[in-house]
């Protein structure tokens, strides 16, 4: 059974430096497939540049982080446009909202504009989201039930109200979880919450969890885990994962 790693920043340097071995070494895992996500246009285009040479295994992800999301600007805009019809690129992704760690207010807007930006690239090229909502989680909701979306979407590391989580559950997102789940409560409740058939797993690399790296070599027992939790076995786990994923994908 192989396993699936929906969120990885692979063009960060502690990765990309040495990507070539790390995919060996990662092999040795299972990992079937890995979503590259992109903060901003240098990373997007270094996914594309990896999916290109490892098209079996990584799929690029490009977009703006929230975290940079007030210098996004028109030539942005129009090279990400340009870049999202290339079939090397398989998600639009990270991109969404952050009040949690941008506490300046004056920011938000952007965040806001740029997310809506990204919701039209993703719509025009029928490409699915992979979303950023700390701390915003409320307003992502508000934002994506007022817009038109035509794609799927992905609530990475999920830890907000319950409240919004079943809204967003009923908007029909896929949630992605990764090893914090075993020491947070809230991120936890979307196992509790969401349907099997809507979970992911990811990594979110290099972030560490309690001082361990985040690597796809984590995912495997990532999915022991939640399958205690779950009752059912990993390798069913794995499975149903790789079908979410899959299902994730297609637009």
């Amino acid at each position: 059974m192989t396993y699936i790693d929906c969120h990885l920043h692979i063009s960060d340097k502690y990765f990309f430096k040495r990507i070539d071995n790390l995919l060996l070494d990662w092999n040795e895992y299972n990992i079937g497939k890995i979503g590259a996500v992109a903060t901003n246009l240098r990373e997007s285009q270094r996914n594309i540049e990896v999916a290109t040479k490892y098209p079996s295994l990584i799929l690029a992800g490009i977009g703006r982080h929230p975290w940079g999301a007030h210098k996004f600007n028109d030539q942005e805009l129009m090279i990400f446009r340009g870049l999202a019809q290339k079939p090397e690129v398989s998600f639009i992704g990270e991109v969404g909202l952050d009040h949690y760690h941008i506490k300046e207010k004056d920011k938000w807007p952007w965040q806001e504009q740029v997310l809506k930006q990204f919701i039209t690239i993703a719509n025009e090229s029928k490409k699915s989201l992979m979303l950023h909502q700390t701390g915003a989680e409320e307003e992502l909701y508000e934002l994506l039930s007022t817009s038109k979306i035509d794609v799927n979407f992905c609530c990475h590391w999920y830890s907000g109200p319950d409240k919004v989580l079943k809204n967003l559950i009923d908007l029909g997102g896929y949630f992605s979880i990764n090893p914090n789940f075993i020491r947070s409560r809230k991120h936890r409740r979307v196992l509790e919450l969401v349907d099997q058939h809507n979970l992911l797993t990811e990594s979110d690399g290099p972030v560490k969890f309690q001082g361990e790296q985040g690597s796809p070599e984590l995912i495997p027992q990532l999915c022991k885990e939640i399958t205690k939790e779950l009752m059912i076995q990993p390798d069913d786990f794995a499975g149903i994962v790789k079908e979410n994923y899959d299902n994730y994908l297609k637009n």
